[in-house]
């Protein structure tokens, strides 16, 4: 299936407007937001509807990705006598589209709705590819569906808004899209300074064309969507555990770490691959550390890996109650579907952590 994507370019500042107008009809759109955005400029087509159109504002993070924001946004859409000929418009980072999709997806049995996403991790994962959903019972994504927007509008000037824990959460999901798929794009962005201005643009709809080519090939992730879940299984133990902790630690910056434990047991199912994958390992370490306030490395080192198993037997990838992982067979190759035992799990994390 084919996702309408459009990328902002200054060249053509018109081009989303005449795309969107169809569905941006005055007075029949409703408008989700991430709640920073009661101060921060908007920008793009959707600027000029901001200020006559009605707003729910929504805190960013997985706590909003929950049925009692679900409901709450439910209710509000019927206080402004929503019906199927408007048009949610979704504007935040990955959690926010990813439960406003959820949202207008099962509102009225479907609504339409766009996508701006305005993180990175929105940009170039979390708004394409169509899947919508919430967390349950402490897990994440555990209840959701899959839906595509009627339109995705990508603008990259965002990327100057966010700070340096938000560049590192979203660069470490482009980190993972080449790792699995495109081993030159790794070649050109394993040096780049990510807090120098300007330094992530140009990267954006590269990444962002990875994850559509997927997408268009397995739908319903069947197959080699499964790929992009790649140091995920962990990532989200991670942030189950961090939660209970108190802790605060982003959804990429969790993939980040997830992937240099996944590295390492990529190598040891594929030891012709030790060298390369310790030289990519050492370059996501380096972008971590450079964000020395969200480095959690003595966190890490005195977690139980037999707790964070239990988390990861709940993943939804499993089947039969087999935990099943991502392994690359080498930069820019990944085997979906492989199998993953207890004592394999906590050999590599004392490997790496301890």
């Amino acid at each position: 299936m084919n996702q309408k994507i459009h990328f902002h370019r200054a060249d053509q500042p018109t081009a989303a407007d005449s795309l969107l107008t169809p569905w941006l009809d005055a007075g029949r759109i409703r408008i989700l937001a991430d709640e920073r955005f009661r101060e921060a400029p908007v920008m793009g087509p959707i600027a000029k509807y901001w200020e006559n159109s009605p707003k729910c504002f929504v805190p960013a993070g997985e706590a909003s990705k929950s049925i009692e924001t679900a409901q709450r946004i439910w209710s509000w859409l019927d206080d402004q006598a929503t019906d199927r000929g408007h048009t949610l418009v979704i504007l935040g980072g990955g959690t926010i589209t990813d439960l406003g999709g959820f949202v207008a997806s099962t509102y009225k049995r479907g609504i339409p709705f766009i996508l701006i996403p305005t993180t990175i991790v929105g940009m170039i994962d979390a708004s394409i590819g169509g899947k919508n959903g919430i967390n349950f019972s402490h897990y994440k994504n555990q209840i959701g569906l899959f839906q595509l927007p009627v339109f995705t509008f990508i603008d990259s000037r965002f990327i100057a808004t966010l700070n340096a824990h938000e560049r590192t959460n979203g660069w470490m999901e482009l980190v993972k899209h080449c790792l699995i798929d495109d081993a030159l794009l790794w070649n050109d962005i394993a040096k780049t300074d990510i807090h120098k201005g300007g330094s992530i643009q140009p990267w954006i709809q590269r990444a962002a064309q990875i994850k559509q080519n997927i997408i268009a090939q397995d739908f319903l992730d069947h197959s080699v969507r499964k790929t992009l879940n790649y140091g995920h299984s962990l990532a989200h133990a991670l942030e189950w555990k961090a939660q209970q902790d108190n802790l605060s630690i982003g959804h990429g910056i969790a993939v980040g770490w997830g992937m240099i434990w996944a590295n390492a047991w990529s190598a040891s199912l594929h030891p012709s691959e030790t060298r390369p994958l310790s030289s990519v390992t050492e370059t996501i370490q380096a972008w971590l550390d450079q964000i020395p306030e969200q480095n959690q490395s003595n966190w890490l080192r005195n977690l139980n890996p037999e707790e964070l198993w239990t988390a990861i037997l709940r993943d939804k990838k499993n089947r039969n109650g087999v935990v099943l992982e991502v392994a690359l067979q080498s930069v820019g190759t990944a085997l979906w579907d492989q199998s993953l035992t207890l004592n394999q799990f906590t050999s590599i994390w004392k490997q790496v952590f301890e």
